[in-house]
C-alpha cells in the first residue's frame, strides 16, 4: 500500500473491528443496538398510515435540526480547537516526513467519518418517520448523511475561525457574532414570512396554516439558501423528490464552501500543530479517565460568578444549595443549557406529532429523558470526595444530592407540557397528569442511576455500565406500563388518565424501594470505584 495515511486508516478500522468482535461487552452492546433498531423498524411498519403528511414538513424538520446542531458545534469549536487528532495520531504523523496539508486532509476525512457515526441515533427515529412521512430505509440513511455533513462543516468552520483568529480574542468574537447574527436574521425572515399566520394563531386561529407556511419557507427557496444547514437539507430533500438540478445546485454550494474553508485553513500562517498537541492531550486524559471508570467534568473557561457563597445549608443540605449556585452560574433560571435544548426539541417535535395527541409526545419526551438523566449532575458529584466526607447519614446525603435535579425536572416538565398541551389541544387534566408522570419518570430514572452505581459501580467498562443502565431502566419501567394498561381496561372512561396514573403510582413505589435499598451508596467511596 503506497500511501502511509491510507495504510494507517485501514489498520485502525481493522483493529476497531477486531476489538468489537473480541470484546464481549462491546459485542453485546452492538447486538442490543441492532435489536432495538429492528424493533423500531418493525413498529414503523406497523404504524404506517394510509395518508402521509406533507413531505415539506420533513425537510423543514431537517433544516431546523441541522441548524441547531451546526450552531451548537460551531459555538463550542470556534473557542477551542476541534479534537481532530488523537494522541496516537500526533505521535505517529507529526514526526513523519509528511506535509502538514496531507496530515490535515487525513484529519478532515477522519472527522467526516466520526460525524456520520454520530448520526447513528437517528436510526431509532425510523418508526415515527416512516409512519408519518413514509420514510424508507434508504431515505433515512440520506438524512444521516445530511446530519454528518452538517457536523463536518460546523467543525470545519469552527477550525477555520479558530486558526484565523488564534491569539486575537476580539476578532474571534466578531467572527462568532457574524455567524449568529446571520442566523438571527434568518429567524427574523422566517417570522416575517409567517407573520399573517402568527397573528391568526394569536387571535385564536388554527396552527395548521402556520405549520404549512413555516414548512414551505424552510423547505423551499429562499429558505434553503441558509449556508450549510439549508444546503444540506435542500440536497437531501431534492434527492427525495428527484429534483436533480436543485440537488446539483446545493452540492455545488457545499463543495465551494468546503474549498473556501479549506483554503482559509491551509493558507493561514498560524501553525496548528501546537493547538492540536494541547487538544489531543486533553482528549487523551478524558479517555484515560473513562477507562479507569471515572468521569471528567467539563468546566467552562468563563463562568458568571455573581454573588458568592451558599448563604444557606448545613451538613448534607449544603449539597443542594451548592447545586443551586451551579445552576445559577451555568444556566438560565432553573434550567441548564442542555435542558433548554432538549425542551426546545420536544416542543418543536410536538408540532409534527400533534395528530397522535399529547400521549405520543409524552412517549417521545420520556425517551429523551433517558439521556438527560444519564448526563445529569449526580454522576459528576460522585467523582468528588466531599460528598463522602460529610458526617451525615448516607441516605440523607443521597436525597439532598438528587433534590435539585428533581425540582428542576418538575419545572422543566411544567414548561414542556403546558406548551405541548396548547399545541396538541389536550385537556387540562391530561396536561397536569403528563407533568406528574414526567416527574415520576425523572425520579424513576434517577433511582435507576443510583441502583446501577450501587450494584455495578466497581465495573470500569463504560460500555457495560451503559448497557446495564438501559437494561435496569427497562425492567423498572415495565411494572408501570403494565399497571397503566390494566387500569385503562378496568376504567375505560378514564382512558389516557388511567395509563398516566398507573405509571406514576408504580414509578413512585419502585423509586422509593430502590432508593431505600441503595441508601448506603455514599457511605464509602470504594462502593462505586470513585
Amino acid at each position: 500500500m503506497k500511501s502511509a495515511l491510507v495504510y494507517l486508516t485501514v489498520i485502525k478500522l481493522k483493529n476497531q473491528l477486531i476489538g468489537v468482535v473480541k470484546s464481549p461487552a462491546k459485542l453485546i452492546y452492538a447486538i442490543i443496538l441492532i435489536a432495538l433498531f429492528a424493533v423500531s423498524a418493525f413498529s414503523g411498519q406497523a404504524m404506517e398510515t394510509e395518508e402521509f403528511r406533507n413531505p415539506q414538513e420533513l425537510v423543514a424538520i431537517m433544516t431546523l435540526f441541522y441548524t441547531a446542531m451546526f450552531l451548537m458545534v460551531f459555538a463550542s469549536g470556534s473557542t477551542t480547537n476541534t479534537p481532530m487528532f488523537t494522541l496516537s495520531d500526533v505521535t505517529l504523523l507529526f514526526p513523519a516526513p509528511l506535509s502538514s496539508n496531507k496530515i490535515l486532509s487525513y484529519g478532515l476525512v477522519r472527522q467526516l467519518g466520526l460525524s456520520l457515526i454520530l448520526g447513528f441515533f437517528i436510526l431509532f427515529q425510523y418508526s415515527w418517520m416512516h409512519g408519518v412521512y413514509g420514510v424508507e430505509p434508504l431515505q433515512l440513511l440520506l438524512i444521516i448523511v445530511g446530519y454528518g455533513l452538517t457536523l463536518f462543516f460546523a467543525q470545519l468552520s469552527a477550525m477555520a475561525v479558530y486558526t484565523r483568529t488564534s491569539g486575537m480574542a476580539k476578532a474571534g468574537k466578531i467572527a462568532r457574532y457574524c455567524v449568529f447574527g446571520i442566523a438571527a436574521l434568518y429567524g427574523i425572515l422566517a417570522v416575517l414570512t409567517c407573520r399573517e399566520e402568527l397573528l391568526s394563531l394569536a387571535n385564536g386561529g388554527s396552527v395548521e396554516p402556520l405549520l404549512a407556511s413555516g414548512s414551505a419557507f424552510f423547505a423551499t427557496l429562499p429558505g434553503l439558501l441558509f449556508p450549510v444547514t439549508g444546503w444540506s437539507a435542500g440536497l437531501i430533500g431534492s434527492l427525495f423528490s428527484g429534483n436533480w438540478p436543485l440537488a446539483g445546485l446545493f452540492a455545488v454550494l457545499l463543495v465551494a464552501l468546503f474549498c473556501l474553508l479549506l483554503g482559509l485553513i491551509l493558507t493561514c500562517k498560524n501553525n496548528y500543530y501546537e493547538d492540536v498537541l494541547q487538544t489531543a492531550e486533553t482528549a487523551q486524559s478524558a479517555i484515560t479517565a473513562q477507562k479507569e471508570g471515572q468521569l471528567n467534568e467539563v468546566v467552562p473557561k468563563n463562568v458568571r460568578v455573581g454573588k458568592t457563597g451558599l448563604n444557606k445549608g448545613w451538613g448534607a443540605s449544603a449539597i443542594y444549595y451548592k447545586h443551586r449556585v451551579e445552576n445559577r452560574r451555568s444556566g438560565v433560571f432553573f434550567f441548564s443549557n442542555g435542558s433548554l435544548i432538549f425542551a426546545a426539541i420536544i416542543i418543536a417535535m410536538s408540532f409534527f406529532m400533534r395528530d397522535g395527541g399529547i400521549l405520543g409526545v409524552f412517549a417521545f419526551a420520556t425517551y429523551m429523558q433517558l439521556f438527560t438523566v444519564a448526563l445529569g449532575r449526580f454522576n459528576r458529584e460522585l467523582i468528588k470526595p466531599y460528598i463522602y466526607l460529610i458526617p451525615e447519614p448516607p441516605l440523607k446525603k443521597l436525597l439532598y444530592a438528587i433534590k435539585e435535579s428533581l425540582i428542576t425536572d418538575g419545572w422543566e416538565a411544567a414548561l414542556i407540557f403546558i406548551i405541548v398541551g396548547l399545541i396538541t389541544g389536550a385537556a387540562p387534566l391530561d396536561i397536569v397528569l403528563c407533568i406528574v408522570a414526567r416527574i415520576t419518570f425523572a425520579l424513576l430514572f434517577t433511582a435507576g442511576n443510583v441502583l446501577v452505581e450501587r450494584v455495578f459501580g466497581m465495573i470500569t467498562s463504560k460500555a457495560l455500565i451503559f448497557f446495564f443502565y438501559f437494561l435496569v431502566l427497562i425492567l423498572m419501567t415495565v411494572p408501570g406500563i403494565i399497571l397503566g394498561v390494566v387500569l385503562s381496561f378496568v376504567f375505560p372512561a378514564l382512558e389516557m388518565a388511567a395509563v398516566l396514573l398507573g405509571m406514576s403510582a408504580a414509578n413512585i413505589a419502585i423509586s422509593v424501594v430502590v432508593l431505600w435499598l441503595c441508601r448506603n451508596l455514599l457511605q464509602y467511596a470504594e462502593l462505586n470505584s470513585r
